[in-house]
């Protein structure tokens, strides 16, 4: 596969008259996105409101923030299979992106039924909770209403499909237009002498809980459910193979982007492996986790860096996966966030003898410790927020201070620091 990806820097965004981009200024006609959005019948009420990074506002019922970008060249569409889009396979082409804007997806709905399907993600444009990618860049944020007489289904489809429509409409807006920025990813054949990297990325299915094979989440090529391990091509994670939840992240994952431009340097990356994680037993997350370790295998890796966006039950197939690997001779690098000591466990929920090499990405905030983000004076979403993920009764307001969410970085975006004494 070979993906050509165009990139127009936004370093101006406004309101205008019309859609367009032109010498990094993002123009959004507003009038023109809203009438989009208002076609679809199940959407009863639409809202556009911009944010940029320094402003005292919070941003809550944060569903998804999604980079802008859009194939112009080669087979299927980019954030496939999602909202009825093509399950075409995607990475080869070209491909343009918006880099430094986000579409933030906010709706005061759940996004399936069951244990985790609680709406506490918030994003802060100022003060400490803003250093982070979203934070740190001007967001488009679009807060959708729909008919609440829908299935559940019905409902997260209609909203995420108005937030595809409004990134796609500004990605459209480069179509024409030569990249100021281009970059060629395509994993030519390396010498043989470099060690062979893998890297395993690991998400959470919701089926467990939902008992649903399509509750809306995390999804790869549209599908959310309880899957073996997929082989994918990195190429097909930066056209939005893996999407929902998190889907600028996914697309902007500085481990892809790394393991490619080295590989034939100094590493010969190997290809992705992607794994569900919430499977209901503990043998069914031993298989999982000797699956991907048989497929790692199977690509001729010699190491692997390992990820996951979700901790509890989910960890335990990513520790496991860590210990299938070096159990048969694939060095690992496990990037994981630690737990607060209040919690009173260990900073892992699962420390195994086997990590041996670890990449800390910082220590979840503590829901004991308010006022970790101090009070803003606006917000955009819901008016009211859960205070502790562990008593879902308790909500405060969403303007006054909070802790911070349970984790803000699965790849290592932030500048915490931790140390061991």
């Amino acid at each position: 596969m070979r993906l050509e990806l165009g990139t127009f820097p936004v370093n101006e965004i406004a309101f205008g008259s019309s859609t367009r981009w032109d010498k990094g200024v993002l123009e959004i006609s507003k009038k023109e996105l809203l009438a989009a959005v208002r076609k679809d019948t199940r959407v009863t009420g639409v809202e556009l409101e911009l944010v940029r990074p320094g402003e005292s506002v919070r941003i809550t019922s944060v569903r998804d923030v999604i980079e802008p970008r859009i194939k112009v060249k080669g087979p299927g569409m980019v954030y496939p299979g999602v909202c009825d889009r093509p399950v075409v396979t995607v990475g080869s082409g070209r491909t343009h992106r918006l880099a430094g804007v986000g579409v933030v997806e906010v709706a005061e709905v759940e996004m399936y039924k069951g244990n985790d399907g609680w709406l506490d993600g918030f994003i802060d444009m100022s003060g400490p909770g803003a250093d982070n990618p979203f934070g740190s860049m001007p967001n488009l944020c679009l807060v959708v209403k729909v008919d609440p007489r829908l299935s559940i289904e019905d409902q997260n489809d209609a909203i995420h499909k108005a937030a595809l429509m409004v990134s796609d409409r500004l990605a459209g807006t480069t179509v024409d237009k030569t990249p100021p920025e281009m970059e060629t990813f395509e994993l030519k054949e390396a010498p043989a002498s470099l060690p062979r990297v893998a890297y395993i990325c690991c998400h959470r299915s919701p089926q467990h809980y939902s008992a649903s094979l399509s509750a809306f989440w995390t999804s790869i090529y549209g599908l959310s459910r309880l899957t073996p391990p997929w082989v994918l091509h990195p190429n097909e994670l930066l056209d939005g193979a893996v999407s929902i939840r998190t889907s600028w992240s996914l697309v902007n994952n500085p481990m892809v982007y790394e393991l490619c431009r080295r590989h034939g340097k100094d590493l010969a990356f190997a290809g992705v492996i992607v794994l569900r994680t919430r499977w209901s037993s503990q043998s069914e997350k031993d298989i999982t986790s000797l699956q991907a370790a048989k497929v790692a295998q199977m690509l001729g890796a010699t190491g692997a860096i390992i990820t996951y966006d979700a901790g509890g039950n989910d960890f335990m197939e990513v520790i496991r996966t860590v210990q299938a690997c070096e159990n048969v001779g694939i060095k690992t690098v496990f990037v994981t966030g630690e737990e607060p000591q209040d919690t009173g466990g260990p900073p892992l929920l699962e420390p195994l003898p086997e990590a041996r090499a670890i990449v800390s990405v910082g220590v979840g905030h503590s829901a004991s410790d308010p006022g970790l983000m101090p009070a803003v004076k606006r917000v955009i979403g819901q008016r009211t927020i859960v205070a502790d993920p562990s008593q879902r009764q308790h909500v405060v307001p969403s303007n006054g201070p909070l802790s911070g969410p349970r984790w803000i970085d699965h790849y290592g975006w932030g500048k915490l620091s931790c140390f061991d004494f």
